[in-house]
């Protein structure tokens, strides 16, 4: 009887295992995705442009204005811990609104490591991707 079933269990198990990757492939399809990108400007005396970037348009915006990191005294915590939490309300409601994050990216991005008037610029940049069932 213990090998009938045990015989039972492995063919059922032949029977259902090649579907599975079928079934996994044709859920790929049904998923939208969308990107989150906060950019912070580098630039002395807070003249740096910040955004909140989405791709495609989330509820109608396609970007927001932060703070930029840097004011005229050097790094301002004040901006950075508003910017902070204007990506996590929006971390946030993107969650309640049913998507999923699945990566986050860190980018920098510099033009110039050396002196002149580009040495005090760049940008410090966050993707992230999301994706909702259809």
């Amino acid at each position: 009887m213990k090998s009938r079933v045990t015989r039972f269990a492995l063919l059922l198990a032949l029977f259902i295992l090649p579907l599975l990757p079928h079934r996994a492939a044709a859920q790929a399809g049904k998923f939208s995705y969308l990107y989150m990108t906060t950019v912070e400007s580098v630039l002395g005396g807070g003249g740096g442009r910040s955004r909140i970037l989405f791709t495609p348009d989330f509820k109608g915006q396609k970007e927001v204005t932060i703070e930029s990191p840097f004011g005229i005294t050097g790094i301002n915590f004040g901006n950075i811990h508003a910017n902070d939490d204007a990506t996590a309300r929006f971390l946030t409601e993107l969650n309640s609104e049913g998507w999923e994050l699945l990566q986050v990216v860190p980018l920098t991005i510099s033009p110039s490591a050396g002196t002149g008037s580009l040495a005090s610029t760049g940008i410090f940049m966050t993707r992230y991707l999301f994706r909702k069932p259809q």
